[in-house]
C-alpha cells in the first residue's frame, strides 16, 4: 500500500510543475531584459555605422522576439494553471487541465504557431507522465 495516495501524489506533482513554472517565468524576464539590452545594443551600432550592421540587428531582433514569445507562453500558462488551483493551493478538474492545454495547441497549430505549440505540449506532457504513471 503506498504511502501517499494517488490524488496527493498528483497534487505535489502539480505543485512543483507549477512552481517549476514560476521559476521559469522569472529566469526568462531577466533573460528578456538580456536580450533586449543586446537589441538596443544591436540597434545603436546598426545607426552608429551608417546602416552598415543590419544583419547583426535583424539577428539581435529575431533572438529578442524569440524570447520574447517563449516568455509570453509561459506567463499565459502561469495564468491557466493557476486558474485551476483552489484557495488551499491544490489543483482542481485536473482533466480540463489537460482538455484546455490539448484545445491551446490545436488553436495554435491553426495560426501555424508551432513554437507556441511545443512549449505547452512540453507542460501538457509532465502533467500527462504523472496521470499515467500513478
Amino acid at each position: 500500500m503506498p504511502l501517499i495516495s494517488r490524488q496527493k501524489q498528483v497534487q505535489i506533482h502539480l505543485s512543483t510543475m507549477y512552481d517549476s513554472l514560476m521559476k521559469s517565468v522569472e529566469k526568462m524576464k531577466m533573460d528578456l531584459q538580456s536580450h533586449r539590452y543586446q537589441y538596443e545594443e544591436a540597434c545603436s551600432l546598426h545607426i552608429d555605422s551608417g546602416f552598415k550592421h543590419e544583419k547583426l540587428w535583424l539577428s539581435a531582433d529575431e533572438k529578442y522576439q524569440q524570447k520574447f514569445v517563449e516568455f509570453e507562453t509561459h506567463c499565459f500558462l502561469l495564468d491557466i494553471l493557476s486558474e485551476y488551483r483552489n484557495e488551499e493551493g491544490n489543483f482542481i478538474h485536473l482533466e480540463e487541465i489537460s482538455l484546455t492545454l490539448e484545445s491551446l495547441i490545436h488553436q495554435y497549430e491553426g495560426q501555424e504557431a508551432y513554437e507556441i505549440c511545443a512549449i505547452i505540449k512540453k507542460w501538457l506532457d509532465h502533467i500527462a507522465n504523472k496521470f499515467r504513471t500513478s
